[in-house]
């Protein structure tokens, strides 16, 4: 999606940014002005400072010495000059009057040494004149040219300019860095939907509030978009998952029908013609004419015909037992308009299926029968289960659909550990979890646990066919969450086992049933 021009941020950066460069500047031309100001009146100030040196000099002709000096001294303390400095003398080099020291800060002192070893200094330059004193011996006066007042004005200039653009920097990175940080505030909850969609949760998405940036909202719509695009995407995936589905369980149930109304109708024949046979041997047997022999081959016949009642009735039994694998839920089958089942029934076929489990002796060479357990009641994904009130697994009704997906699950895991895992206890839990009503909707929570020794690779497992896969994928179309890891995962010392988790949202209509109290 092209994103408009122009573009919100960096405008709002630039906005604000351009506002505090105007500020700066309009500072540092206020500041500038007024230092002019004083530079103008300091050199007036030193050239009137100048001048009075110099008619004060014509003065002291009627003053003694001491007087001379004192005035002098006085005026050099009161105004003194500026870039020249006062040196009397008499003519035989006895000093008489010196520049008065400068009391400089540590920080001026040290920029001056610096500056003094960086920029090579100007020959001196002195201007001097030789003044007669009555009765005494002549002075000598010098104005030497000096630059330290000069260097001191420039340094201070310069420290100042330094500040005031390190004021200027700082107020600019701290106006971006608010600008920035208050207009990428939202791009955390852009990876939280992100994150979202990663954990097929598109509602994370559709939750998006409109953003403050035209950048980041048009980021935000084509994430509602994507969002969108996969929701449907995984709802016709799940349509189609649903189908086959169907259509795999309607091949059972019409198979089941098959086996039932051919197969079981001539077990039945047979089982009729067996029972003819013997009775008709038992009438035959007082008629034979010779005992002995007649009496061996009658015992005999009647002994094939009884195993072959026997044989007919283990068959038959058989094919009920496969009837119901293939069908589990009777005639109606699994159809979507074939009425609910409350949640007792579920109970029913699962501790069926445990018990037909427990019954069958499978075992690895060397190994003990493994021990099934069955554990069904109230609570959460992996919480201790609690009994359900009484009567509300008679009240609680599931869709078939969602009945049967949990049974095929249970057959599949069941299955894979028994055959597979060596596992020594194998516990199946089914556990309704209502506490988050009204304010969710209730869930089934599967699990298949095991001490064996685990799955090495479960995406080899997956594509070797052993169920994992389509176990997942029915899960999935149900809209439930799937989990398949160790049992064990922190264990030392022992087989990590393996363990299958799903949970299943149960449909509104399946709990609106009132409850009975507990």
């Amino acid at each position: 999606m092209p994103i408009a021009l122009p573009l919100d941020l960096p405008r709002l950066v630039m906005r604000r940014a351009t506002a505090v460069g105007l500020l700066v500047l309009a500072l540092a031309l206020g500041l500038g002005l007024q230092r002019a100001n004083e530079d103008i009146r300091d050199e007036v100030d030193a050239a009137m400072h100048l001048a009075t040196l110099m008619s004060r000099l014509g003065t002291l002709a009627p003053l003694d010495d001491a007087a001379a000096l004192a005035s002098l001294h006085a005026m050099q303390q009161e105004a003194p000059l500026r870039h020249l400095a006062l040196h009397i003398h008499r003519a035989d080099g006895q000093t008489l009057l010196a520049p008065l020291p400068h009391d400089e800060p540590p920080w001026l002192a040290a920029l001056l040494r610096l500056h003094d070893r960086l920029g090579p200094s100007d020959a001196p330059r002195r201007v001097s004149w030789l003044v007669p004193r009555p009765g005494a011996t002549a002075w000598v006066i010098s104005l030497d040219a000096s630059a330290d007042s000069e260097r001191r004005e420039a340094l201070t200039n310069l420290l100042a300019t330094l500040a005031l653009l390190l004021l200027a920097i700082v107020g600019l990175l701290g106006v971006m860095h608010l600008n920035v940080r208050r207009a990428l505030a939202p791009l955390a909850t852009l990876v939280g939907a992100i994150t979202g969609i990663e954990r097929q949760d598109p509602q994370a998405v559709t939750r998006l509030p409109a953003l403050p940036l035209r950048e980041l909202e048009a980021i935000a719509a084509a994430l509602r978009h994507l969002a969108s695009a996969l929701e449907e995407a995984e709802h016709r995936r799940r349509l189609l998952s649903q189908k086959l589905l169907t259509l795999q369980e309607d091949e059972r149930h019409h198979l089941a029908r098959e086996l039932h109304d051919e197969l079981g109708q001539r077990l039945t024949a047979l089982r009729f013609d067996a029972a003819w046979l013997q009775r008709r041997l038992g009438e035959a047997a007082p008629q034979a004419s010779d005992t002995s022999a007649a009496d061996c081959e009658l015992a005999e016949v009647a002994d094939v015909v009884q195993g072959m009642a026997q044989r007919c009735a283990e068959l038959q039994q058989d094919v009920r037992q496969l009837l119901g694998q293939l069908n589990p839920l009777g005639p109606e089958g699994a159809g979507g308009d074939a009425p609910p089942l409350p949640l007792a029934r579920l109970q029913q076929l699962l501790a069926a299926l445990v018990q037909s489990w427990q019954a069958t002796p499978v075992q690895a060479a060397g190994a003990a029968a493994p021990r099934f357990e069955l554990a069904f009641g109230a609570g959460t994904a992996q919480g201790p289960l609690r009994p359900l009130p009484p009567g509300r697994a008679e009240a609680l009704t599931l869709p078939r659909p969602l009945l049967l997906a949990l049974y095929r699950l249970s057959q599949e895991a069941l299955t894979n550990a028994a055959r597979h895992a060596q596992a020594g206890h194998i516990h199946l839990r089914l556990a309704l979890d209502e506490a988050a009503l009204p304010t969710t909707a209730a869930q089934l929570h599967w699990a298949v646990s095991d001490d064996g020794i685990g799955i090495a690779d479960p995406g080899s497992a997956v594509q070797r066919g052993n169920g994992l896969g389509g176990m997942q994928e029915r899960v999935w179309a149900l809209g439930g969450l799937w989990h398949s890891g160790p049992a064990h995962a922190h264990a030392t010392g022992e087989r990590p086992g393996w363990e299958l988790r799903a949970s299943l949202p149960l449909p509104a209509a399946s709990t609106d049933n009132p409850r009975p109290h507990a």
